[in-house]
């Protein structure tokens, strides 16, 4: 069962040693399932009427955004590892040790490694044979978007990479969301999406 304690730890490792360090495959599923259980413990505090419920509630709130915070930077340093690994792959043509990774991080250590060899070809190869990129230029950077959205299921809730805590919502309410997480929910079609409010 992974607690805060572990992931303070796996962070601490992963900070102070250079090479990727190993986890077990499921890793980011006990992620996953730490902040459910999380999330559902803060859906029973604010559903709690008691005169202590403020107090508990935003030192339980603390304790969540802390977590997310570790968990945020624990990921950004295995990301910028395995974006490392992919470079040097793709540069030395040397196949890569993959197995401290879990099965999400291969698959996008994979498709990176893909990405940099069809960059790599339509740049460099093309340029040293005299031929023009096809690359299309960068699109323009957009102004993040929020949605209205109609909640159709009922929405526990969730802590955003922003670290806000979204929710609970509860069926045929309306709320404004960032795009993402108004897309998310509606993915999983729990909300329907209302207009855009850019």
């Amino acid at each position: 069962m992974l607690s805060f304690e572990l992931l303070r730890d796996a962070h601490r490792k992963e900070k102070s040693n250079p090479g990727i360090q190993p986890l077990k495959s499921e890793f980011w599923k006990e992620v996953a399932e730490y902040f459910s259980k999380k999330m559902e413990k803060y859906q029973e505090l604010r559903n709690n009427t008691s005169r202590f419920t403020d107090k508990v509630l935003a030192k339980f709130e603390r304790e969540m955004r802390n977590a997310a915070n570790v968990v945020i930077e624990f990921y950004a340093l295995r990301e910028r590892k395995i974006i490392l690994m992919s470079w040097s792959e793709v540069a030395t043509d040397e196949k890569t040790d993959t197995r401290p990774l879990t099965p999400e991080e291969k698959d996008f250590f994979t498709r990176l490694v893909s990405v940099m060899r069809g960059v790599r070809n339509d740049i460099l190869d093309k340029s040293l044979a005299g031929e023009e990129s096809e690359m299309a230029p960068p699109k323009k950077e957009e102004t993040p978007k929020t949605f209205e959205v109609k909640i159709t299921e009922d929405v526990q809730a969730f802590m955003g990479t922003d670290l806000n805590l979204y929710g609970p919502y509860s069926k045929g309410k309306k709320v404004e969301l960032p795009e993402k997480y108004a897309k998310l929910l509606a993915d999983k079609g729990k909300a329907k999406l209302i207009e855009d409010k850019t």
